[in-house]
């Protein structure tokens, strides 16, 4: 009885992870925890660097007139078990290997990567786990910032020209 009873908890306790992360409709599963060291900009508004679980949803994206892109995922980043931004990633299927996004860290959840892009205008979390590879792109905060603009002068000056010699003037007709 006691060996029924401890196979049945041994049982339990495995299967509870995997149907505890399905609760919410539409929701899949935290597939990574990434650490974002800079401040970025994500779901319109400020993200502080920190350490973030991505959930990966199974809704896709609705760009307005258009249907659903297959080629894209929702995604919410959470911090302290509060979701604090929804962001859209590109979606490759196993198998695909976006061009320039090779090589990934693994994390106690899957394997993900934390990449400041060339320039510095963008950060982007790169994602693979056993459905393909997710690639999330945040703008830095730095880039995120409206460009400063000139002030309009109020009048437009002209230099002075350099003074000519006086050419003379035809004369009149004559009548």
């Amino acid at each position: 009885m006691s060996r029924l009873l401890l196979s049945t908890l041994v049982a339990l306790a495995i299967a509870t992870p995997a149907v505890a992360h399905h609760e919410t409709a539409g929701k899949s599963h935290a597939v990574a925890t990434v650490t974002i060291t800079e401040a970025v900009k994500a779901d319109g508004k400020p993200l502080a660097p920190g350490t973030y679980e991505v959930w990966i949803l199974n809704d896709r994206p609705n760009p307005g007139a258009g249907a659903p892109s297959d080629a894209q995922r929702v995604v919410e980043l959470y911090q302290n078990g509060k979701m604090v931004a929804r962001e859209v990633a590109e979606y490759f299927a196993a198998g695909e290997r976006p061009v320039g996004t090779s090589g990934a860290t693994g994390t106690r959840l899957g394997k993900a990567a934390v990449q400041k892009l060339r320039g510095g205008e963008f950060v982007r979390i790169a994602i693979n786990d056993a459905s393909g590879r997710y690639l999330i792109h945040l703008p830095t905060a730095s880039f995120s910032e409206p460009a400063p603009q000139p002030q309009a002068p109020s009048r437009v000056e002209l230099p002075p020209t350099p003074a000519a010699e006086p050419q003379p003037q035809p004369a009149p007709p004559q009548q």
